[in-house]
């Protein structure tokens, strides 16, 4: 039945293991670091295996997954608006391109001061004035926008 899950078998787990070596040469960098996760998670036995799935599909998802988490913290850290984030992100933007039509601008505007505030403070273990806030809050949306994602931690 397609879509179903069960635990992977080591015939399943050799098969996956066989598909990775072949593609890992086509995966880009950022890739092969979620093909390596999943992977551990397959010989762990942490993943189940949905039938017709492949493991480019695997990938995929876990990307995904990880892009979404990144998306969660950056709005959990400044308060930042999600879909104007994703919206942005999506529309594949450079530095000449950030803010075409304002969007770069109406993303800034979308940061909750407070948060950003703790944040960065947190970071620092310091007070920091609000005019430094606006700037660092910039900066990382920028570099996070252009780059696709980071993984930002709470210190």
């Amino acid at each position: 039945m397609r879509g179903s899950c069960h635990k992977v078998s080591d015939h399943e787990v050799a098969a996956l293991l066989f598909a990775a070596v072949k593609s890992f040469a086509i995966l880009t960098q950022e890739e092969q670091k979620y093909a390596n996760i999943f992977l551990h998670d397959v010989e762990s036995g942490n993943t189940r295996r949905e039938n017709g799935k492949t493991f480019r599909d695997y990938i995929t998802a876990y990307l995904l997954q990880a892009k979404n988490n990144q998306i969660q913290r950056i709005s959990r850290f400044l308060g930042v608006d999600k879909k104007k984030l994703r919206n942005l992100m999506a529309a594949n933007v450079n530095e000449a391109n950030i803010n075409e039509y304002g969007r770069f601008d109406d993303l800034k505007a979308s940061v909750d001061k407070s948060k950003a505030k703790e944040y960065s403070e947190k970071l620092e273990n310091a007070q920091i004035p609000p005019f430094k806030i606006n700037i660092r809050a910039h900066h990382l949306l920028q570099e996070f926008t252009l780059i696709g994602g980071l993984d930002i931690e709470e210190q």
